[in-house]
């Protein structure tokens, strides 16, 4: 009886295979898209809270695995991601996992099943600290919306956060690309939300009124000459009246993508936008911002009280609006900065990572 309950030798060895694949001197984040979702700005704070927890660990590297399972590739709230479109949906968001804090490797597994569990179990056997929990991605549990408690618990702890990078490899095209075709410029980033234009549209309401911005841009451009605006997003989620206008670089009518738009936030002197994606980048880096039209009810998931000007861990210039914003208002947030003398960002310096080991 006592031979036939121990444990087979093979079953040990399959054991200690699975713990050689995971190394124990570095967090594991583990991103299953068949359960979390496709979204910008829930990616980027997963990113930043799970730095968090590695720190806290004491771990310098964090060890990033995506997971997608091509035949249920999306959660049940994601319907549009299909067996057949769901390459699109992860290459257009994959730039904002280049943003990982501490980044050390990124393993992309095309098997939510047996791949994704040996990955999970040889975790949970070597003992390594992990995101989520063995016991939340055993019951692909996530809720929804994302909140900030354990980044401003972070905050609270160690009086500062781990900051968003430019995504890997990005940052010196960026600081390039600002001086040879920006200048001197005062660089305002710029993204009102825009979902009702997109093909999958999402809680509309809180889409910004493009005339108001549209009449903050016209206007700025004959107030402040020295102001070139960086408009961010895809190509359905602006009116092509932007073209004939002088003062608005549009990346994205350049060729260029997400990676490269996420990198110039971070050399900009002032993001200006929306809650959305872009947003939540601006949020989770040193830029300056004025993000509009916050919901009230995410207040709680925020940790603060509904009109508080700054999250916990945003500087002086990172300010919060709990209303809609209008051409006036944004014209007077533009002049805050303005009207003072011109100074270097007041950033710190982002240490960029060893380079990657994709094993």
């Amino acid at each position: 009886m006592k031979k036939l309950l121990s444990i087979p030798r093979t079953f040990k060895d399959f054991r200690n295979i699975q713990r050689s694949t995971i190394a124990d001197d570095a967090f594991v984040a583990i991103v299953d898209f068949g359960y979390q979702h496709y979204a910008l700005g829930d990616l980027l704070t997963k990113e930043v809270s799970f730095a968090c927890e590695a720190e806290d660990a004491g771990l310098e590297h964090i060890d990033l695995v995506v997971v997608i399972d091509p035949a249920r590739p999306s959660a049940p709230a994601q319907g549009f991601v299909t067996p057949e479109n769901y390459p699109n949906h992860f290459i257009n968001l994959a730039p904002a996992l280049l943003c990982t804090p501490r980044m050390r490797s990124f393993r992309l597994l095309r098997d939510g099943g047996m791949t994704a569990a040996f990955v999970r179990e040889g975790a949970k056997a070597s003992g390594v600290a992990m995101w989520p929990s063995y016991e939340d991605q055993i019951a692909r549990n996530i809720t929804y919306p994302l909140g900030h408690h354990a980044i401003n618990a972070f905050h609270a702890k160690h009086g500062h956060i781990p900051k968003l990078a430019p995504p890997r490899g990005y940052e010196d095209w960026a600081r390039k690309y600002r001086e040879r075709f920006l200048g001197d410029k005062f660089v305002v980033a710029l993204n009102p939300r825009q979902s009702r234009l997109t093909p999958n549209p999402a809680v509309i309401y809180r889409d910004a009124d493009l005339s108001e911005w549209y009449e903050f841009i016209r206007i700025a451009g004959e107030k402040y000459p020295d102001v070139q605006f960086l408009q961010l997003g895809g190509f359905d989620e602006w009116r092509r009246e932007l073209w004939d206008l002088d003062n608005v670089t549009i990346l994205r009518e350049q060729g260029l993508s997400l990676a490269h738009e996420l990198a110039m936030l971070t050399v900009s002197d002032l993001f200006i936008g929306t809650s959305s994606g872009f947003a939540t980048m601006a949020t989770f880096t040193d830029t300056p911002y004025l993000i509009c039209d916050i919901e009230h009810f995410f207040a709680p998931f925020a940790g603060v009280e509904v009109g508080a000007p700054h999250y916990p861990f945003g500087h002086k210039d990172q300010i919060l609006l709990w209303g809609r914003e209008t051409s006036d208002l944004l014209l007077a947030h533009l002049a805050r900065h303005m009207d003072r003398p011109r100074t270097e960002k007041a950033s710190a310096k982002i240490e960029i990572p060893a380079p990657m080991s994709l094993r």
